[in-house]
């Protein structure tokens, strides 16, 4: 078969779609970018993080219905394992975010099913470790899941509890990529942080596994970015000291409603500590504008805070009403306009944001 993959969304989704292009070449198929000129089968791999995701996830799935007509539909990922696709035809195959392979063998016999997604107790590791097409560096998922429940978020319902790879499996991983000519290594994950044993230790491991190539982290949030870290990874030399932080808001009574387990003090000392501990260091940042009973003065305590603590970029995300959270039942809703007007704010306040 000739297949096109489309991605929306994070990291780990890339890796993702990396490992079933991976799985798919193995068995003999051929794996396309996107709009080439004809294919058999076409793969969305959906996200689900925000509202705006949802819909480009569905517009997606409508864009490659009319660029390929002719071709087998499937879809998966966070999307479909949180609410039906109803609205959307077209549709030939659908799956969640686990039983990859059994999505992938459905998809080669073209059969048109809906695979009910059964979340595993453990990490699940069907999917062979490669890196995105036409890409250098090589994306490995360590842990999948999230145990935070934040109020605003649908991705423990989407990737279901928090599971953690075996190091011996990452790391055998990381030496193939290594060996595969990987430029950089990104250990990747829903949640990283709380990779048990330890992140920390588990870096370390990674860098003198890579070593020379370099290695960094995804996404992490703010508690886990203190001295265990710094402590493993400090004298490791290809440790890549960039950092992006899971932020969402720097006001406490913020953070309290969004269920975050830190507080405006605790950001602060991360990034001091951070910048302390390697010079150099890069510190971006996802924060959330709008959130349910976010005032002005609630607002304006985030941007205060930012502007003294300087990220060098940020991405923004104006708060998306999920149905389903508890966030979608909070008082103090906020219109489109002010979420808007906010983040425009700022996006104003520093030049180098990802909007």
């Amino acid at each position: 078969m000739r297949i096109v993959i489309t991605t929306m969304g994070c990291r780990s989704n890339q890796a993702e779609s990396a490992g079933m292009a991976e799985f798919l070449r193995r068995r003999g198929h051929t794996v396309l970018t996107a709009d080439e000129a004809d294919c058999d089968a076409v793969v969305v791999n959906t996200c689900t993080v925000t509202g705006t995701a949802d819909k480009k996830s569905r517009n997606a799935i409508r864009r490659m219905r009319k660029r390929y007509p002719d071709a087998l539909l499937a879809v998966c990922g966070c999307l479909p394992q949180t609410e039906e696709l109803t609205g959307i035809n077209g549709i030939d195959l659908v799956g969640g975010t686990s039983n990859r392979a059994a999505f992938l063998a459905a998809l080669e016999e073209h059969v048109s099913a809906n695979l009910t997604a059964t979340l595993p107790e453990d990490f699940e590791d069907t999917l062979p470790d490669a890196r995105p097409l036409g890409r250098s560096r090589a994306y490995i998922r360590i842990q999948e899941g999230c145990d935070n429940r934040c109020t605003y978020c649908k991705v423990p319902a989407a990737r279901g509890r928090a599971r953690s790879r075996p190091s011996k499996s990452v790391l055998d991983a990381v030496r193939r990529a290594v060996e595969d000519g990987a430029v950089e290594i990104i250990l990747t994950g829903t949640e990283i942080g709380s990779y048990r044993p330890s992140l920390p230790i588990l870096t370390q491991a990674v860098c003198r596994a890579a070593a020379p190539v370099p290695v960094r982290l995804s996404s992490i949030d703010p508690r886990h970015a203190g001295g265990e870290l710094v402590g493993a990874l400090k004298g490791e030399p290809n440790f890549r000291p960039a950092f992006h932080l899971s932020l969402q808001s720097c006001c406490d009574k913020t953070l309290a409603a969004m269920g975050r387990r830190y507080t405006a003090a605790d950001i602060a000392s991360a990034f001091a500590l951070l910048r302390e501990s390697w010079n150099g260091a890069v510190i971006t940042a996802d924060i959330i504008v709008g959130f349910p009973g976010e005032t002005d003065d609630d607002f304006h305590e985030t941007l205060g805070t930012l502007k003294e603590l300087r990220p060098e970029g940020l991405h923004i995300f104006p708060y998306s009403r999920r149905a389903g959270t508890p966030a979608a039942e909070l008082p103090g809703q906020l219109t489109r306009a002010v979420k808007e007007a906010r983040a425009k704010a700022l996006s104003a306040a520093f030049p180098k944001v990802s909007p």
